[in-house]
């Protein structure tokens, strides 16, 4: 009894120790209502606090190192250290050197009350946070947002290759991690097929989200009309402005004859505007407000994605779903969504139209990853306790 009494006091001091002992880094703020990347972060954010896990943002200025004498020699230890093979100018050394060794010096501060780093920003000098977390005693879980050395455009700050031709590099520095999560089946099958064993925690809309979608999914019953297609995206980025344009001019040229008005709505397509081949039944919203865009979600009879190979809709496939909503995509930006009823992937312009002419069957509800998630606060916890 006494043996007992002792233990459920060491757990009353020891557990809440524990829930303070999480770092995080992300690019981006946790906004549920923001962009892709944003309403990933705000996910994860909701996971923990539900589970009561208590973590603290990274400071990329708490230790107020803005230059650093021979940053090249903190550049070579670092391929020193890691056995990484590299061929940089004197130049490249000195600024991988550099923001390597604020990135360590800074892991070194919080790793006197931290013990883990939850890592969401594998890109840019940030693929760094690996090695200096690593380097200076913390445990760490990737949770990328995407596989950056295959995404279209990006390059490495190592060598300067453009993807996918340092996808090696960008092994090596998830390699760093005890533990990754995936918000693809895709990424977790190639990782796996290089010897990391990913984990898999697919994107789900975080609460009030949630709640905003399944409203539209009700409203839809009388305000669903047809010939409505609705062609959604963020024309802030390249390859869906490009996919989107794309888009308008296919729809300006083969089926705006047909019976079929074309709704263009999401953040910066306003952007577009100069490019409109014409104004025959396509109708431009630029950026909307959130009662805005429920309106549009509410009347269309069908949501129309199409982007160039690049990140896919990873984050707003689940929320259509939620939102009861069909979805008309290309191959490209589908990933994984595929074999999905409601949902309709096509190859080429051909199959592109017939779909557009022919009904789609309302999407079910997505189902909470709940496994996933458990997956996850297990795994916190694990190493917290490590």
């Amino acid at each position: 009894m006494k043996h007992a009494s002792v233990f459920a006091l060491l757990c009353v001091f020891f557990l809440p120790v524990l829930k303070k002992l999480v770092l995080r880094h992300s690019h981006f703020q946790a906004d549920p209502w923001g962009d892709g990347g944003s309403k990933r972060t705000a996910q994860i954010s909701e996971i923990l606090v539900d589970n009561e896990i208590e973590s603290e943002f990274y400071d990329p200025d708490i230790t107020r190192i803005f230059q650093k004498k021979f940053a090249a020699l903190e550049g070579l230890k670092l391929l020193n250290l890691h056995k990484i093979k590299s061929s940089l100018s004197k130049e490249a050394l000195t600024q991988l050197g550099f923001n390597y060794y604020k990135r360590q010096k800074t892991m070194e501060f919080y790793a006197k009350n931290h013990k883990l780093l939850l890592w969401e920003s594998n890109r840019q000098q940030n693929f760094l946070m690996s090695y200096a977390a690593r380097d200076s005693g913390l445990k760490v879980i990737a949770l990328p947002h995407n596989l950056e050395s295959l995404i279209s455009g990006q390059k490495s700050d190592f060598t300067g290759r453009s993807a996918p031709h340092w996808f090696e590099e960008e092994l090596q520095s998830l390699g760093m991690c005890q533990a990754i999560f995936t918000i693809s089946r895709e990424e977790q099958y190639i990782l796996k097929l290089f010897g990391l064993d990913a984990g898999y925690l697919p994107y789900f809309p975080p609460r009030e989200v949630e709640e905003f979608l399944l409203k539209i999914r009700e409203n839809r019953k009388t305000a669903a009309a047809p010939g409505n297609v609705l062609l959604l995206g963020t024309a802030g980025n390249k390859p869906t402005f490009d996919g989107m344009l794309n888009r308008i001019k296919f729809f300006h040229k083969h089926l705006r004859n047909q019976g079929i008005k074309l709704h263009v709505a999401g953040y910066l397509t306003e952007s577009l505007l100069p490019h409109l081949p014409g104004a025959d039944q396509i109708y431009l919203y630029g950026s909307v407000s959130n009662e805005e865009l429920a309106g549009l979600l509410s009347r269309c009879s069908v949501c129309w994605i199409h982007q160039n190979v690049s990140t896919g809709s990873l984050t707003k496939i689940p929320e259509l779903m939620m939102a009861g909503v069909p979805v008309l995509i290309n191959a490209d930006a589908a990933r994984n969504f595929h074999n999905i009823p409601g949902i309709r992937v096509y190859e080429h312009d051909e199959e592109c139209a017939g779909y557009m002419k022919s009904e789609i069957a309302v999407p079910p509800v997505p189902e909470r990853p709940v496994n996933h998630e458990k997956n996850l606060v297990q795994t916190i916890h694990k190493m917290l306790r490590a």
